[in-house]
């Protein structure tokens, strides 16, 4: 299998890397979204509309849900 590089913002990597498995690699995370067009159109309608008072509660949690879906 090839690879291709990348080149995004620092913020932007932030962003992905917070909403991304714990253990998922990024090329997984970005086949997960564009596999299920539903999760990326709803990551668009969400950017800049949710206010979080305690983020790494919020990825605790979305992390937990992953790993009950996976197994």
């Amino acid at each position: 299998m090839t690879s291709k590089t990348i080149i995004i913002q620092e913020d932007v990597y932030r962003m992905l890397l917070s909403i991304k498995g714990t253990r998922e690699s990024f090329s997984d995370f970005f086949e997960r979204m564009v596999i299920s067009r539903r999760n990326l159109d709803k990551l668009k309608e969400l950017r800049g509309f949710i206010e979080v008072k305690d983020k790494n509660a919020v990825l605790k949690e979305l992390s937990e849900k992953r790993e009950e879906i996976r197994y």
